[in-house]
């Protein structure tokens, strides 16, 4: 039959497994797992964000398109400067 201390020392929890250290080092390690776990959360939603400074695009051209084409669509321009400011993004060299 087992038998253990059962007093209200350090090792009278259920996580102590018999020594007087136990439930100090569960405790460290739930800590370190919760710490882990939100530093994981956060880096990957910032890995999954926009880019802020419009380094998603390679050719500063395709960055200028995009903004005249978003301009287009909202009715801000009409087609014909539409297709003059086009010509003249893709004149750049």
């Amino acid at each position: 039959m087992y038998h253990m201390w059962q007093g209200n020392g350090w090792n009278s929890g259920p996580f102590s497994f018999g020594f007087p250290w136990g439930g100090i080092v569960m405790g460290v390690l739930t800590i370190s797992v919760i710490i882990f776990a939100v530093f994981m959360i956060i880096r990957s939603s910032r890995s999954t964000g926009h880019a802020t400074n419009g380094s998603q695009f390679s050719d500063p051209r395709e960055h200028g398109l995009s903004i005249l084409t978003e301009r287009f669509a909202r009715g801000e321009i009409d087609s014909e400067t539409f297709r003059t400011m086009k010509a003249d993004l893709s004149a750049i060299d």
